[in-house]
């Protein structure tokens, strides 16, 4: 009985002992990385330089799920460089990637939100990052961007790329559109806590901006954060027949795919490496950028849709 006692102490003793050592893991991942300011900036990065940084982050988020199966998927015009570029695409300057919420969940606990030198936030996981979204992120560059693009007031983050979680989506178009128009407040509602009190390109999206600030003040962006991804996961990926990322604004009912056509993985080469994507990625860039997807755009829009400045960090 003695030794009965024994063991289940010992079993006791090492859950907290490791359930405080997850606590400090969080902290590290909520306090790693301080507030930038313009002063944390240095020599301007250049456009080679930001995607050697971009690649080696993704070779790295690449590396970490293939050694821990941990599924994930080129996505957006990630994969839309991988297929009509075999890399980025050349007025590109980011990296996006999918992967199911289950997947994610798994990323973030396996990782302690540390993958190589690199940081991985999730959402609600830092006091300065409010996303609906995982980011990995790469201190040694400062990104430096408005977020309307014409706003005075500038953010700084360091180099980012983003991760977003594969949900599961209702059966029907009609479902799937009333899904979408619940979370669409909310994640508009998230974007008043950014940037200046009346930014935006129209007098509604100023007055909007405005008048919704202080509601997400009062009511808090951790909860506003916590509701999409509450809203998002109430169909479970694993149950579901149909999935899509539903927690980001640029895109929404297009993103809605067979789950049957997306899961299974196939390889495609970016920056003279393989790496995963949807095996039904036609029919996923069919979506998103319509059939003609291979063409290139005309001239005046082969620009980049950000409006970001880069910058090494001083040290």
């Amino acid at each position: 009985m003695l030794r009965d006692l024994d063991g289940r102490f010992l079993g006791i003793g090492a859950t907290i002992v490791q359930n405080l050592c997850n606590a400090v893991e969080r902290e590290k991942v909520k306090t790693a990385m301080k507030r930038l300011t313009k002063k944390d900036c240095g020599e301007p990065a250049s456009k080679e330089k930001l995607k050697q940084h971009l690649f080696s982050m993704l070779c790295a988020l690449a590396d970490f799920c293939d050694a821990n199966d941990i599924r994930y998927y080129l996505s957006g015009g990630t994969l839309l460089g991988a297929v009509r570029h075999k890399g980025f695409i050349p007025w590109d300057d980011d990296v996006d990637v999918n992967i199911p919420r289950p997947d994610c969940m798994k990323l973030q606990a396996i990782s302690h939100g540390k993958i190589g030198s690199y940081e991985l936030l999730p959402p609600n996981g830092h006091k300065d990052y409010c996303y609906n979204f995982w980011r990995l992120c790469d201190t040694s560059i400062i990104t430096e961007y408005s977020p309307t693009g014409t706003n005075t007031k500038k953010i700084y983050q360091p180099l980012f790329m983003d991760i977003f979680p594969i949900d599961g989506l209702p059966d029907t178009e009609k479902e799937n559109k009333k899904h979408f128009r619940r979370m669409t407040l909310s994640k508009k509602m998230l974007h008043c806590i950014r940037g200046s009190w009346f930014q935006g390109r129209t007098l509604p999206a100023k007055i909007f901006h405005g008048f919704g600030r202080p509601l997400v003040i009062l009511v808090g962006t951790k909860r506003w954060i916590n509701y999409v991804q509450k809203t998002a996961e109430k169909i479970p990926f694993d149950k579901a027949e149909y999935i899509g990322v539903a927690v980001i604004e640029n895109h929404t009912v297009e993103e809605r795919v067979r789950k049957s056509e997306y899961i299974p993985q196939v390889e495609v080469e970016f920056e003279g490496r393989k790496f995963k994507a949807p095996k039904g990625y036609d029919t996923y860039l069919t979506q998103l950028y319509g059939s003609d997807y291979m063409q290139l755009p005309p001239p005046e829009k082969r620009v980049s849709e950000h409006a970001f400045t880069f910058y090494h960090a001083v040290k």
